[in-house]
């Protein structure tokens, strides 16, 4: 972030900016902290998703999210910091405008980018629990897009995931795994926001995406509409596991906006995918303050949402 030093001479609230690694491997690694992560109770990890490199996009994007996550988390306790992690190569998309390339992409359906780097991921976690000044730090592993597949990857790792209290899953294609008690932590410590207009919390599991397929090559869509229900009746099962927003996986789900319509108003396929950590008044605000209010430990101050 552009200024970080000045703006901290000139609010002490100002979370400062620690690059704690960077590297060129692949599609870039870096990982950004706004925190000494060393100090605060409170820390939060967050995996970005589809499309995150180390480019422009991560800089203004992803490395944005951490700070605002920081900044808010604060307010609430003082005590708190929040990270970027791009230790993995997310799946990219060459042309990520045409929505027939985005289903299509074979890196972006397969959970191959994210079993390799929850290894990576865990390493990371355990040594935040290790250095923290705290016995017993509060860490909570966020999750964004396809990002919340190698955080759900790491908790089935031996041993899960070391020192996480909380996992945030944000525009979720689904964990890996079908039920919240599943990832290591208690149903009750796995929060899920869903918002209503992005598509990315609605794609189809690979069960139904088949029989949709058959069914339209038969019978258009009406005939792609029965055999896809048919093969998911409840509409609960996506592509990478159950609805993490659906009951019967059972987490918590927080309340978030419901975004923008995609396509309308030119602002593409997935304006709503991008706008759970932005706090802005026409981003999502409750998203953002429920995200730091779990990050603060204070999950008294979230607003919840019934299951979908």
């Amino acid at each position: 972030m552009q200024g970080n030093a000045a703006k901290q001479l000139a609010d002490p609230k100002e979370p400062p900016m620690y690059l704690l690694g960077i590297g060129d491997e692949r599609l870039g690694r870096a990982v950004v902290a706004f925190g000494n992560l060393d100090k605060p109770e409170n820390v939060s990890a967050y995996v970005p998703g589809l499309g995150t490199a180390l480019d422009d996009g991560f800089a203004g994007g992803d490395v944005k999210r951490a700070y605002d996550t920081a900044v808010d988390a604060r307010n609430i306790d003082p005590s708190s910091a929040s990270l970027v992690w791009l230790g993995y190569d997310p799946p990219q998309l060459d042309a990520p405008q045409d929505a027939a390339t985005s289903l299509s992409d074979a890196d972006v359906m397969s959970a191959h980018d994210a079993e390799v780097g929850a290894p990576a991921y865990n390493s990371f976690m355990g040594g935040r629990a290790a250095t923290n000044d705290h016995e017993d730090p509060h860490l909570a592993a966020i999750g964004h897009s396809y990002g919340s597949r190698p955080v759900g990857a790491a908790t089935q790792e031996p041993g899960g995931t070391p020192g996480a209290d909380d996992i945030i899953l944000v525009g979720s294609p689904r964990t890996g795994v079908d039920h919240a008690e599943d990832l290591g932590v208690g149903k009750d410590h796995v929060f899920v926001g869903a918002a209503a207009n992005d598509p990315v919390t609605h794609l189809p599991s690979k069960k139904e995406a088949v029989a949709g397929t058959v069914g339209y090559l038969g019978g258009g869509p009406i005939g792609a509409y029965v055999l896809g229900d048919l093969a998911d009746q409840g509409d609960d099962d996506l592509w990478f596991g159950k609805d993490p927003a659906g009951e019967a996986f059972g987490a918590r789900r927080f309340k978030v906006s419901d975004g923008p319509v995609p396509l309308l108003g030119g602002q593409g396929l997935t304006p709503a995918h991008s706008n759970y950590f932005n706090p802005a008044r026409d981003k999502d605000p409750v998203s953002a303050a429920n995200i730091a209010a779990v990050v603060a430990d204070r999950p008294d101050l979230v607003t919840w949402d019934k299951y979908r």
